[in-house]
């Protein structure tokens, strides 16, 4: 039945990785691509073989989930387990294999920061997702190791809404890149207070646009930093000078600033390299006048918390 499982979980990855609004990370991609394949057998079942180098795609892939380099004893774990499913069906895992293989040669072709980050993020919420719904999520498996590196702390299956680690270091560090430019103290990510929070209104104050630049809070952040990178020293200035009068607006806080800012810098930024001096005007304006709409329809983020303000 697991081994049934994975192969749904695997086509559901490759549904992922196909969607226009996928994306992933180069750091890893490019260490991956060095990675020296071996042809070594592990073990053969009615003339199937199963060789190292299939662990190592899928230690491959799991490494870019969890966006971290396993130890040797955790590979070690994982050809284990992995040898030990072939051996109980070697017909589903060659499938799940061949699936792993298509899904890797997707990811490797990516180069864009903001796409691998984008993919990272929806393949971790399918994943889950399957394997939440099919009762094995605390199955010993591949996915433990990744797990244990990037935790889940809330999931929804309703609205198909996965929160993890990774998801509220990303929103702490928006936040944070705002409070230096303000001059205010930065703050440590508070897993516990936004876990209970999660779990308190379950979704039910969240409106679409929040829950989505939550479940895509990695890829925003990412963005957001790729898009000051390029930005020209003109540009760098109008958003200090941005952040500093938002700062001055009542009921305005680092939080809703930051998500204006992911939001409408990486466009800002790509519209003003244009020498069009009126179109520069029009998208200086829009983004001054952002966070205005945000407030006007309430205090964005802390409005999904209306009896729990944010950690």
């Amino acid at each position: 039945m697991f081994n049934r499982m994975r192969a749904a979980t695997f086509a559901i990855l490759l549904l992922a990785t196909a969607s226009p609004v996928i994306t992933i990370n180069t750091a890893v991609a490019q260490t991956q691509s060095s990675t020296k394949i071996a042809s070594t057998v592990l073990a053969t079942v009615d003339g199937q073989q199963f060789t190292q180098s299939m662990v190592n795609s899928a230690i491959e892939l799991g490494e870019f989930l969890a966006d971290q380099k396993f130890t040797t004893a955790e590979k070690r774990w994982i050809i284990d387990s992995e040898v030990k499913m072939f051996r109980n069906n070697p017909n589903g895992e060659m499938q799940a294999y061949r699936q792993i293989g298509q899904i890797l040669s997707q990811i490797k072709q990516l180069r864009n920061p903001v796409k691998l980050a984008q993919a990272r993020e929806n393949l971790l919420a399918n994943v889950y997702l399957n394997l939440l719904q099919n009762n094995y999520v605390d199955t010993p498996s591949i996915w433990t190791i990744v797990y244990k590196y990037s935790p889940v702390l809330y999931t929804n299956p309703k609205y198909k809404f996965v929160v993890t680690k990774r998801t509220i270091d990303s929103v702490t560090a928006s936040r944070n890149f705002v409070a230096k430019i303000a001059g205010k103290p930065a703050v440590k990510p508070d897993y516990k207070g936004w876990k209970q929070a999660f779990e308190k209104e379950n979704l039910k104050d969240f409106s679409p646009e929040a829950i989505k630049n939550l479940a895509t809070a990695e890829s925003r952040w990412v963005g957001l930093q790729v898009s000051l990178s390029k930005a020209s020293p003109r540009q760098r200035r109008k958003i200090v000078n941005y952040i500093k009068q938002s700062m001055q607006q009542r009921g305005t806080t680092m939080h809703n600033i930051a998500t204006v800012l992911e939001s409408q810098v990486p466009e800002f930024v790509s519209a003003n390299s244009i020498k069009d001096e009126s179109r520069k005007s029009r998208e200086d304006l829009r983004l001054m006048g952002e966070l205005d709409r945000i407030n006007d329809g309430g205090r964005f983020m802390e409005g999904m918390f209306r009896r729990h303000p944010l950690p």
